[in-house]
């Protein structure tokens, strides 16, 4: 039976506007965010001792058998169980200053911290893949491309460091969102702030928090903080989706850099020579539906005045599914980096036939007396008639620059991230 609109409103439109499907998510950081709450309640002597020790000894018994359809949302389920446990004289002091405004604030911040966290392990696992396959394929010459032209010459260890770079720069925008999750909104209210006695800063320790959220309206009903991760995270998924795609084309016969594990392959129920690459076809169409969760993030919160509106609540979804398709997405990819196999015959042919190795050629003519210029169109004329004297692809990888394509610097780069072996 529903608690909060036992007097007013509930019905058959209860289930329409409940949230209880998806509070699973937060009710491990909703029960936390109450036994916080009571013992500070017991700390400032707004609730007896022995009232706050019983309400959160039935709180540790919470679970998700709580979570039934009557109810509007997690925070209605629990405070429904603690007083049908303990009774209104004793479990009734649970709503004591206490709003599902700030409180559903603090539990989505707590649960994204938890995701995050789960997120950073995946992306280390990643970075431990791609680190020991660059080391291993550091001398493997490849065309890079541009405008999918054959470009410049550089490694296959390259390409894979070039997408550990992504990754680190990714992490560090991480670091940057996790210190606004862990910001809290506890004891601001409905909008607000309380009456209660309270302090805020205690209170946010008690409930694991580094930092508060200073201002009680944008405390309750800001979602910045959402916003900037699920912003993150597809960003990053927009710009991983690019390798994805290389490998599927990679893969391709046509190319044939490539040979991906069988365990990431399926074949056709017609054509028996087919190697689709279905992991990387599924996991790159989950990255652009991840861009589509953050506009309905977008979408949901950009018309909603500064306050809390129930709107808040059906935005709260998508950042599950992106920070969920961002966890798969990236173990996917560290088992496929992980076991695929690379043609290093066949793209070293590539970049021997594609004039790979032009722009180095032309830059040593310069460095020789040439202006560059010149060097460019006359090495442009004996390439359309056929009689350019090109360096050859492991002259033109010797770079000297920090982060070149150069064998050895690649080496040193993918050695300076080695770690101990990835469990994937």
């Amino acid at each position: 039976m529903s608690l909060y609109r036992s007097w007013i409103g509930g019905g058959a439109l209860v289930g329409y506007i409940s949230s209880i499907n998806d509070d699973v998510e937060i009710l491990e950081a909703v029960v936390e965010v109450l036994k916080s709450h009571v013992t500070h309640l017991a700390e400032v002597g707004a609730v007896p001792r022995e009232a706050a020790e019983a309400i959160a000894n039935a709180l540790a018994e919470v679970d998700a058998s709580v979570l039934r359809q009557e109810f509007e949302d997690v925070h209605e389920a629990v405070e429904k169980y603690v007083i049908d446990k303990l009774g209104e004289e004793v479990g009734g002091w649970l709503g004591l200053w206490r709003s599902r405004n700030d409180h559903v604030a603090a539990a989505v911040r707590l649960t994204a911290l938890k995701k995050v966290e789960s997120l950073k392990r995946d992306l280390a696992t990643l970075r431990c893949v791609l680190a020991k396959r660059a080391l291993e394929y550091a001398k493997c010459a490849m065309p890079s491309f541009t405008h999918f032209q054959p470009a410049q010459v550089v490694t296959f260890g390259h390409y894979l460091l070039a997408v550990d770079e992504l990754v680190a720069e990714f992490l560090h925008s991480l670091a940057g969102v996790e210190k606004l999750l862990s910001r809290s909104p506890l004891g601001a209210g409905p909008a607000g702030g309380v009456k209660t006695p309270i302090d805020r800063r205690r209170l946010a320790e008690l409930a694991g928090f580094s930092e508060v959220v200073e201002n009680s309206l944008y405390a309750s009903g800001g979602r910045f903080f959402a916003l900037a991760l699920a912003s993150a995270v597809v960003s990053f998924l927009v710009e991983l989706s690019r390798a994805v795609d290389d490998f599927v084309r990679w893969g391709s016969p046509q190319l044939g850099y490539l040979k991906a594990p069988d365990s990431h392959v399926s074949t056709s129920s017609i054509m028996p020579h087919k190697r689709n690459l279905v992991t990387l076809e599924v996991a790159r169409a989950r990255f652009v539906e991840a861009v589509g969760h953050l506009t309905a993030m977008y979408g949901v919160v950009a018309k909603v005045g500064l306050g809390y509106s129930l709107d808040l609540q059906e935005a709260t979804r998508h950042l599950w599914v992106v920070l969920k398709t961002a966890s798969e997405g990236v173990r996917v990819l560290a088992d496929f980096v992980g076991g695929l196999e690379f043609d290093c015959a066949k793209a070293r042919g590539d970049a021997e036939r594609y004039f790979t190795t032009s722009s180095d050629t032309a830059e040593a003519l310069s460095l020789s007396g040439v202006p560059f210029r010149l060097a460019y169109f006359q090495l442009a004329r004996e390439i359309r008639e056929g009689r350019a004297a090109l360096l050859s692809v492991d002259e033109a990888l010797k770079r000297i620059t920090l982060g070149s394509a150069s064998p050895e610097e690649v080496e040193a780069a993918a050695r300076r991230r080695l770690c101990s072996e990835p469990r994937l």
